[in-house]
């Protein structure tokens, strides 16, 4: 009686691919899996009973199909590297970009906007003494008390 399910010289029978398929359900089925399933539906075909053109082709379309979505994919994985490589620059620019605009207050007047207890704004007017760098990221101390770079609104010279 013939096998249906592979056959000593397919390589790795198709009840193999199914049982690594299922053990790693991450894992998915390649150009090689399919062509090997596709070369293993031709040889153990029933003679009285031959696959059809319409079936062959269907076949043959589902693998360009299934090359196609795996070349999409290996697109789709570059362009993610490349704008991880793009923010990882433009974080690096604002950082610098903050620095210098931090330091280009040290003397300067500044008007920085707080809230009070209440939650209110309130506008604090001071010369900016310094600059101070906690966790990266640029302060302005004007009287001895640091403010967020962001909170200024007025820059006076």
């Amino acid at each position: 009686m013939v096998n249906p399910v592979g056959g000593a010289s397919s390589g790795q029978s198709n009840s193999n691919l199914f049982t690594s398929f299922v053990d790693n359900p991450d894992a998915a089925l390649g150009k090689t899996d399919f062509l090997q399933l596709l070369i293993t539906k031709l040889r153990y075909q029933d003679p009285l009973k031959p696959m059809t053109d319409e079936s062959f082709i269907a076949d043959l379309a589902q693998f360009s199909s299934l090359e196609q979505m795996q070349n999409l994919n290996t697109a789709i994985l570059n362009q993610s590297s490349s704008i991880d490589g793009l923010n990882t620059n433009l974080i690096a620019l604002i950082m610098m970009q903050n620095t210098t605009q931090a330091a280009s207050l040290i003397g300067k007047t500044v008007v920085v906007e707080v809230q009070d207890a209440e939650g209110n704004p309130v506008n604090i007017e001071g010369t900016v003494d310094i600059v101070r760098f906690v966790d990266g990221q640029p302060k302005i101390v004007i009287n001895g008390v640091e403010y967020e770079l962001s909170s200024v609104r007025e820059i006076k010279a």
